[in-house]
């Protein structure tokens, strides 16, 4: 995960969904999510597109928001992969995750059970979204993905 510094005006560094050397282990690093400690951001909203690209979630329940529905599907997504299934998304879970990421340039695609979700690394190894009309960086700690914004 990389940080931007904070400007001028002293507010808090962006933080960013990154990936440096391999993509294999690109997502390991991402902090865990739950609903806890993490209800709501882009990287959420990477997490639940994996699991549609899987088949185990909606595209309409990409919300951002890391509610019980994504916490069930989580569950039943790692159990079926032989991980610990406790509903959260950390490191294993993250990493596993990345071991679907393939390069096919321009983009890195994680490639889904059901559908591939194609992404950019950037060369500083921010990943980015098509997200009305362009990309967009995803971030790790707030929501800026237009199909998010009015989620409920």
């Amino acid at each position: 995960m990389a940080s931007i510094p904070a400007s001028a005006a002293g507010r808090p560094a962006a933080s960013y969904v990154t990936g440096r050397g391999g993509l294999s282990d690109d997502w390991r690093d991402e902090r865990p999510l739950d609903a806890r400690e993490h209800p709501r951001s882009d990287l959420v909203g990477l997490w639940q597109s994996v699991l549609w690209a899987d088949g185990y979630l909606p595209r309409a329940f990409v919300t951002c928001r890391y509610d019980a529905r994504t916490r069930e599907a989580t569950r039943v997504w790692q159990s079926n992969h032989g991980l610990v299934a406790d509903g959260v998304t950390g490191a294993q879970t993250f990493g596993f995750a990345s071991g679907r990421l393939v390069s096919r340039p321009p983009w890195t695609v994680y490639v889904g059970e059901r559908y591939a979700l194609p992404l950019l690394r950037t060369g500083a190894g921010v990943y980015k979204v098509y997200d009305e009309g362009r990309f967009i960086p995803l971030r790790t700690d707030v929501t800026t993905l237009h199909a998010c914004r009015d989620a409920h």
